[in-house]
């Protein structure tokens, strides 16, 4: 029978990229490049723009707006259609979409780059959300500034993204320096070392730059909230502080009609494309590979392009995405910095390495082939988000 959805259908392979994020642009971008008119672009997201989040961790200090890039702009550059909507569900039999508002959206290509969803921080702390950092840690930073806060703790779960609670550690550190504040600051997290995900380097030089900042940290521990005090186990040890800020546990999406692990991440083989599905491909923290890191997404986005344009006839051979990062940890307004490279394989840091100077070229936040030349053209910045301006100087 007929699917009704489809009878517009051109030669081109129809491509819906559901998501407004580093994955989703990366992977338009690369497929308008590999591909060209032998793809028929569909960009979907349920917000209107792209926010710059990897330097999110800043905004708090600088009092400047993030980022934000329009996706109809966006679109409308790579002569694809941007759709403001949800992805609800997959009919994979038919290659049909369900959006979240009721709309059939039919497909030759499916890519899947919605991003993770964020459950409930520790009762009474403060959410740090990186989609409003200034937000979330705008009260906490005037506290500080007023010496109303003394003692400072940072929690981090196992199931999140640690980066930006050392960032923010650090830069609420020389905050307080600046200020004349005494303030003592407290990480605890359930990761065996300082950003162990990304090898033994690494996360030595992260130690040794919090040792240096004067802040402690706890580590293998989960946390418990009791009568204003924090537990931490497995010891039992009893905490307290003025405020405590926690990071949200990341879940994945959980789509009807996509494989799902039991936490709602989506399954891919190691070209990306979604485990017992056909033309449907996942990348970015949708999916459940364990590191959740721009610069993975982008090459996962990489991998998704070149197996769909190679549906579309072009000469492009799909291979593994290599799993070789380049990070930045942003040290605070004294400009430290650390750059790092690592070699992921199935989520375990192979091989690390830290470096005093840039290991991309060009430099940027997000190691991304595409999207960061892109960014970076667009708003002329280069590497100047590196510029340590956390006194607001700098334009919104």
């Amino acid at each position: 029978m007929p699917n009704p959805a489809r009878k517009h259908r051109t030669t081109a392979v129809e491509v819906v990229i559901a998501g407004g994020g580093v994955a989703a642009l990366e992977a338009a971008l690369a497929l308008r490049d590999l591909a060209g008119d032998r793809v028929k672009l569909a960009l979907m997201a349920p917000a209107p723009d792209f926010v710059y989040r990897a330097v999110a961790v800043l905004e708090p200090f600088a009092r400047r707006r993030a980022r934000h890039l329009p996706l109809a702009k966006f679109a409308a550059e790579l002569n694809a259609i941007f759709e403001q909507d949800a992805l609800a569900s997959v009919d994979q039999q038919r290659r049909v979409l369900l959006t979240g508002r009721r709309r059939e959206m039919a497909y030759d290509a499916l890519v899947i780059a919605v991003g993770a969803t964020t459950s409930e921080v520790l009762p009474g702390s403060i959410s740090m959300d990186p989609s409003r950092m200034d937000e979330s840690l705008h009260g906490l930073i005037d506290e500080i500034d007023s010496g109303a806060v003394r003692s400072l703790a940072f929690v981090t779960p196992m199931a999140a993204w640690p980066l930006p609670v050392y960032e923010v550690a650090l830069l609420v550190r020389d905050r307080a320096r600046e200020k004349n504040v005494d303030l003592d600051v407290t990480i605890i997290t359930a990761e065996p070392r300082p950003l162990a995900v990304f090898g033994e380097n690494v996360s030595a030089a992260v130690a040794a730059l919090l040792a240096y900042a004067g802040i402690e940290i706890v580590v293998g521990a989960q946390v418990e909230s009791s009568s204003g005090e924090l537990i931490v186990l497995p010891s039992g040890r009893r905490l307290q502080f003025d405020r405590v800020v926690a990071v949200p546990r990341l879940q994945g999406p959980a789509i009807a009609g996509v494989p799902a692990d039991a936490d709602g991440f989506v399954p891919i083989t190691p070209l990306c494309e979604v485990s017992g599905s056909e033309r449907v491909y996942a990348a970015g923290d949708a999916t459940d590979y364990p590191v959740k890191f721009g610069g993975i997404a982008a090459q996962q986005a990489d991998t998704v392009a070149a197996s769909i344009a190679a549906l579309g006839g072009a000469l492009t051979e799909p291979r593994p995405f290599d799993g070789i990062i380049h990070g930045t940890l942003q040290g605070g307004s004294e400009r430290r910095r650390l750059y790092f490279t690592a070699l992921m394989s199935r989520g375990i840091a192979r091989d690390s390495r830290i470096s005093r100077t840039p290991t991309c070229s060009p430099e940027a936040k997000i190691a991304a082939r595409y999207l960061g030349p892109y960014l970076a053209e667009l708003w002329g910045e280069g590497p100047r988000w590196l510029a340590g301006q956390v006194s607001g100087s700098s334009d919104a």
